[in-house]
């Protein structure tokens, strides 16, 4: 556990910003963020405060030692994955909460699953009109039980002349885009 001095903490808020109550402000919104984070990777949210608490501490210990960090909030956020890491290490029994995190927006699924699957052969051709999108968001979820992701993801990249990245960034939006059609659809 860091110990967080005065000094190290003054000079957290000052790099924050140069007016103590924005300082202030930031501090806590920093915070919050942190907490959220932690809650959203599993943790119980009593333990989220401390680790959220624990890694401000770190931080600001970091920032005292003239560490050049560009972007406080990145470096937190990295610097709260170790310590959420290592708690898990730590207490596994402790780790996660009674409830899981409650989701909002899911979607509702109706009766019939035949109401979905139209509405995903309208949404596929709504939303991906490139025949090389459709056949990217296809291709990157429709694998052989015997074929493993990565190589079968991989030759999808080559094959539409892609980076593994690039090809998992684009699906990723494409099935953002085709998941809010589809609920959409369903709820018509």
């Amino acid at each position: 556990m860091a110990i967080l001095t005065a000094t190290a903490f003054a000079f957290l808020l000052e790099r924050l910003d140069a007016d103590e109550n924005k300082a202030a402000a930031k501090y806590e919104e920093l915070r919050l963020k942190l907490v959220k984070c932690f809650v959203w990777r599993g943790c119980a949210a009593a333990n989220a405060d401390k680790l959220a608490d624990e890694t401000l501490d770190r931080v600001a210990a970091k920032l005292a030692q003239t560490v050049e960090v560009q972007n406080i909030n990145a470096y937190a956020v990295e610097v709260s994955r170790y310590i959420w890491l290592e708690f898990k290490r730590k207490h596994k029994e402790y780790a996660f909460g009674d409830e899981l995190p409650i989701i909002t927006d899911a979607p509702e699924f109706p009766d019939e699953p035949d109401t979905r699957l139209s509405c995903l052969k309208s949404c596929l051709a709504e939303v991906t009109p490139d025949t090389n999108d459709h056949l990217l968001i296809l291709g990157y979820y429709d694998a052989d039980e015997n074929d493993k992701n990565k190589h079968h993801r991989k030759n999808l990249a080559d094959k539409l002349g892609l980076t593994i990245n690039t090809l998992k960034v684009k699906a990723c939006r494409l099935r953002v885009r085709l998941e809010k059609c589809i609920n959409e659809c369903v709820k018509k």
